[in-house]
């Protein structure tokens, strides 16, 4: 935030960033990111800031102790240490989970604040849905070439792709629960017979 370097465009992404303790929703500041030049996010680069396909975060904040203690934080804002849920929150952050069930009993805003996207009924850590997207991405652009004729694992001729294990894996749930993450990334689930 007392970055004198970053400076225009980049300066209000920061700022924003700053405010949502270090987890910011790409959607929220899409035209702003359209916007940043190369050099702007360079220098944001080098604060550890890290651009994703859903995301705009710090990484090192998704670590167990600076997690816990931004949802420390937030909690003594938001109404004192003993709002629903946190003690369990910062347990699960500090257990490197990738994705867990939400409890209706906990305050739903904690699993953003310790870096986990809530996603259909299932709460999934930021960072393994970028990782989701970076696999995901090159399956759904993949058309037949020359060179490579048969499609990937994953991949299918028509912009869509087929869940594969290493998706579930990654996200350590399948079957409905993998279809509601998808589904709430805004993926359209269409169910085909297996030839």
């Amino acid at each position: 935030s007392a970055a004198a370097d970053i400076t225009g465009v980049a300066r209000g992404v920061a700022f924003q960033l700053v405010e949502a303790l270090g987890v910011l929703e790409r959607a929220r500041v899409a035209d702003q990111v359209k916007g940043l030049e190369q050099p702007e996010r360079a220098t944001l680069r080098k604060y550890g800031v890290r651009f994703g396909a859903y995301h705009i975060y710090i990484p090192a904040l998704l670590k167990p102790a600076p997690s816990a203690l931004v949802a420390t934080l937030w909690a003594l804002k938001n109404g004192g240490l003993d709002i629903a849920g946190l003690g369990e929150v910062m347990r699960l952050a500090a257990s490197g989970r990738t994705s867990v069930t939400i409890d209706p009993a906990f305050t739903r805003q904690l699993y953003p604040t310790v870096g986990y996207k809530i996603c259909g009924t299932r709460a999934v850590r930021i960072d393994i849905l970028e990782r989701l997207a970076d696999t995901i991405r090159p399956l759904i652009a993949w058309r037949p070439t020359v060179e490579q004729p048969e499609p990937p694992q994953g991949a299918i001729n028509g912009y869509g792709f087929t869940t594969t294990v290493a998706m579930t894996s990654l996200l350590g749930c399948a079957g409905e629960d993998f279809a509601g993450v998808l589904k709430a990334l805004g993926y359209r689930v269409e169910r085909r017979p297996v030839p």
